[in-house]
């Protein structure tokens, strides 16, 4: 009977520790202007997404404008010009399940919109900063940061429409 509870508590310290250890990871770095984990927006291609994160993505077609790659179970897209032979990242967009925050601070899915005007001030357009967009929803009384968007330091790339 002792032996069978010290078990049982094993498997729970262990599970315990294994939940603990998944929750201590650190969150992945969001850079404005330049990118996340190797990907750097106006330099990096599709091919090196593929290279990173894997064949196993949806391809989208936004008219005549843009082609997404898109891995839903890491929260990333990645949009390419279509008139662009080289396929040139232009924007990241990020999303949950991803854990990330910027160099800043802004943690996706836990700052505020209010907490992000505080860090990089009051936006000029939209909710846009050089190199970075950000776009929240309200869940209760808290207007949540749930999509990052990494952009040009330049701005957003505009794409010639295919004809």
């Amino acid at each position: 009977m002792i032996v069978r509870f010290f078990s049982v508590a094993a498997i729970v310290l262990v599970a315990f520790g294994s939940v603990n250890a998944q929750a201590s990871k650190p969150l992945k770095v969001i850079r404005e202007g330049v990118g996340i984990d190797g990907i750097v927006v106006g330099r990096s291609t599709s091919a090196d997404v593929i290279k990173k994160y894997g064949k196993v993505y949806r391809w989208e077609i936004n008219k005549k404008y843009s082609y997404q790659m898109t891995y839903s179970e890491l929260g990333l897209s990645f949009y390419l010009c279509q008139n662009d032979k080289r396929e040139e990242i232009f924007l990241i967009e990020i999303k949950s399940p991803f854990k990330g925050k910027t160099s800043k601070g802004v943690t996706l899915a836990r700052s505020t919109k209010e907490e992000t005007e505080k860090i990089y001030g009051k936006p000029k357009e939209g909710f846009q900063y050089p190199g970075i967009h950000f776009y929240y929803n309200k869940y209760g009384n808290r207007n949540l940061i749930t999509e990052i968007d990494i952009v040009e330091k330049t701005g957003l790339r505009q794409c010639d429409a295919k004809k």
